[in-house]
């Protein structure tokens, strides 16, 4: 990849002018970005921005756009509210190093369909602020995308919901060949499933056959695991074929509803 300009704004206000209106790159931790190989005209730093924060305020909890994967791994907040959830959904990939440079905001603006995070934060019902305040359901954004260039600030969680990530790989540090989670959320379920290996999506059938009960019966756990393999749409690639990953889906979704259940 290389880089013709380079800026480094001290404001979001700088930060969407030069997106937006000079067409430039905006650059998180540049993890996934670096094996571009395309030429970018205008790269925007935004490390200077002050994104990188976990905090709790105006009753959700708010993650700068720039808040690492190693951030959510060791936050005393998101495991005080969430317990092992974002350990157990950041933890797998590579090595510290790697999450120590993988950003939230970058996680989320790729819409990448191998992302581990996605899944959990599109089951939570997690809301994507794009500066300077439009707010949008993170499940939406990475199905639908936005059509004007757009400056991630921050993204929502609910103060609190028993979730649980599930995962298949071939290795320990590999991209996930499917991942699962689920979510109660005090008034309904959400699921989610990624890697399929296109972008994260919501499994909507299988949540309506778990309805508003938040204790179902191992049968409808059964019958919402089954649902969610045969609405989704899966494909084959390197790591496995299509067959294989609706195949081992309803495990892993039985695992993460069992788990929310207790």
């Amino acid at each position: 990849m290389e880089i013709l300009e380079f800026a480094s704004p001290r404001t979001l206000d700088e930060a969407l002018h030069l997106v937006r209106d000079r067409h430039g790159t905006a650059i998180g931790g540049a993890a996934w970005l670096r094996m571009n190989t395309k030429t970018m005209p205008l790269g925007v730093d935004l490390s200077e921005l002050g994104l990188d924060y976990i905090r709790e305020a105006n009753g959700s909890i708010e993650i700068g756009a720039m808040t690492t994967y190693r951030e959510l791994e060791t936050s005393p907040l998101l495991e005080a509210r969430f317990g092992a959830l974002f350990r157990n959904t950041v933890s797998h990939i590579v090595g510290i190093q790697l999450r120590n440079i993988i950003t939230v905001g970058g996680t989320l603006a790729g819409r990448y369909g191998f992302s581990d995070l996605n899944t959990t934060l599109c089951a939570l019902g997690a809301k994507v602020v794009f500066y300077p305040g439009k707010i949008a359901d993170v499940a939406s954004f990475i199905q639908d995308g936005e059509e004007w260039p757009f400056l991630i600030e921050k993204v929502l969680l609910p103060v609190s919901a028993r979730a649980s990530y599930q995962q298949m790989r071939i290795t320990a540090n590999d991209f996930p060949i499917i991942n699962a989670a689920a979510a109660w959320t005090g008034s309904s379920w959400r699921i989610a499933v990624g890697s399929r290996p296109a972008a994260s999506r919501l499994c909507k059938k299988a949540m309506v056959l778990l309805g508003n009960e938040p204790y179902p019966s191992d049968e409808k756990i059964g019958q919402a695991a089954v649902a969610a393999a045969e609405e989704l749409q899966f494909g084959s690639d390197i790591r496995a074929s299509a067959e294989y990953r609706r195949e081992i889906l309803p495990a892993l979704m039985r695992r993460a509803l069992m788990e929310v259940r207790g």
